[in-house]
């Protein structure tokens, strides 16, 4: 019996997993339950063993894909000293590994626009891992001796999605190289 609730759970992580990746890299409407389950290597058929909607998933694929980000993330700033954390948080989120990869980087700037057209629980997912992402951010602003760490919280996490957005849009790897250079040090230089 307990083998087979461990089979169970590991299952369910392949398969959230699995879809956190597929939904960055496709997008949450570019992949279907079928095609998804056989990227796991499973039948279509056990998707429903496991959750009740596709929703569910999406909704846990969102917080499984939020929290890899931040953890990510956390392993940068706690590297760094406290002048240098919110540079280190920057320079990982806006690095070219993180801009050719969106399979494993940040929901937001995959999965966002999305996300917001959902009025169900991909949605209410989203919504943690922005103030869980903020969160992060305020705490380095803190670290750093920064004063109104709201209103600059809110800045850099709009210029650091928007920046590693801007960068996957562009024609080369130059402008691409560019657009996250710019962006890394116009917020360097806000704060």
């Amino acid at each position: 019996m307990r083998n087979s609730r461990e089979q169970t759970a590991q299952t369910r992580e392949r398969i959230v997993e699995t879809a956190a990746r597929l939904y960055r890299e496709r997008g949450i409407n570019g992949i279907g339950v079928a095609d998804l389950m056989s990227e796991a290597g499973l039948t279509h058929g056990g998707f429903y063993k496991h959750f009740e909607s596709k929703e569910a998933l999406i909704a846990e694929a969102c917080t499984e894909a939020l929290q890899a980000t931040r953890a990510e993330l956390r392993r940068k700033v706690d590297q760094a000293n406290d002048a240098d954390a919110l540079a280190a948080l920057v320079h990982s989120y806006l690095s070219k590994v993180h801009s050719d990869h969106p399979g494993h980087g940040c929901a937001i700037a995959a999965m966002g626009a999305e996300a917001i057209r959902d009025d169900g629980l991909g949605k209410v997912a989203m919504a943690e891992g922005v103030d869980e992402l903020l969160a992060l951010i305020r705490q380095q602003l803190t670290r750093k001796g920064s004063d109104d760490v709201d209103a600059k919280a809110h800045g850099i996490l709009a210029a650091l999605i928007g920046g590693l957005l801007l960068s996957r849009t562009m024609s080369s790897g130059n402008k691409a190289k560019a657009v996250l250079r710019d962006t890394s040090a116009f917020i360097l230089k806000a704060i």
